[in-house]
């Protein structure tokens, strides 16, 4: 195949100006793209148009509302040298779980130099990894950084007015949390509670390197530097965050600059 269609498509989230990727799951994708050095590059997309976007493309949603109705989200991952399961020409893998497996499956060559993104046999311990991941950041960091998401100015009262419907409340502006209120104090507090209970208890080989292992990153090294992604676009404490448990949030952060270069 022609060097040039053999490229890949990352679909993600536009950010306002300047524009840039600050969502977590696109950024896992992101970090396991560049790990596997595998070639690449982005399409953004307006928050606006995910949806029809996700809908045009023919992948249905892996993710539902509270309310139950579809999540249409990306990011979405076109892979031009892969036969679909139709016989089509080309895969679309719409999960950032799912483009982890498919890159480690279909593209990781480590006598190539392109790692493998999971150990042997842990695939179902980093899919409960990831699981529980989400879960930490959504309940806690989510709720704080949501607010201070970048987005595109022009369309920025429609999607805030979304959002603030989806959260059950009337306007955008309820869904703050002051910052410097005793409300936020708490938070954050309960936030990095959460994260030295819940995560950072995990890196039991701190002394050896960054990583869950020591030295050695894999995928679940990425899941958790998507979440850092975000709150360091978002959060405005994340200066604070990068200190917290011994400086661990932004050790690992930096130590996973090498992947995470935007295509």
């Amino acid at each position: 195949m022609d060097a040039q269609k053999s490229i890949m498509t990352l679909y993600d989230i536009a950010s306002g100006p300047p524009v840039r990727p600050f969502s977590p799951n696109p950024w896992k994708a992101r970090y396991a793209l560049n790990f596997t050095k595998t070639r690449y590059c982005t399409t953004w997309v307006p928050l606006p148009d995910v949806a029809a976007t996700r809908k045009k493309l023919g992948v249905p949603a892996c993710r539902k509302h509270a309310d139950g109705t579809d999540f249409l989200t990306l990011p979405i991952l076109y892979d031009p040298t892969t036969t679909s399961s139709t016989q089509q020409e080309g895969a679309l893998v719409g999960d950032s779980f799912d483009i982890a497996i498919h890159l480690h499956n279909k593209h990781s060559s480590p006598d190539g130099g392109r790692p493998p993104l999971f150990p042997p046999n842990s695939l179902a311990l980093h899919r409960t990894f990831n699981a529980h991941v989400d879960t930490l950041f959504s309940l806690n960091g989510a709720q704080l950084a949501g607010y201070y998401m970048p987005f595109e100015p022009a369309t920025a009262e429609a999607v805030q007015a979304d959002f603030a419907r989806r959260a059950g409340v009337s306007r955008w502006e309820d869904l703050e949390i002051p910052q410097g209120s005793e409300e936020r104090k708490k938070k954050l507090a309960a936030f990095e509670a959460a994260l030295g209970s819940g995560l950072a208890a995990w890196f039991v080989r701190r002394d050896e390197g960054p990583f869950l292992e020591g030295r050695t990153p894999m995928y679940a090294d990425l899941i958790v530097g998507g979440w850092l992604q975000m709150m360091r676009n978002c959060l405005p404490e994340w200066e604070e965050l990068r200190g917290w448990h011994g400086g661990l949030w932004g050790r690992l952060h930096d130590a996973l600059e090498e992947w995470a270069e935007v295509s």
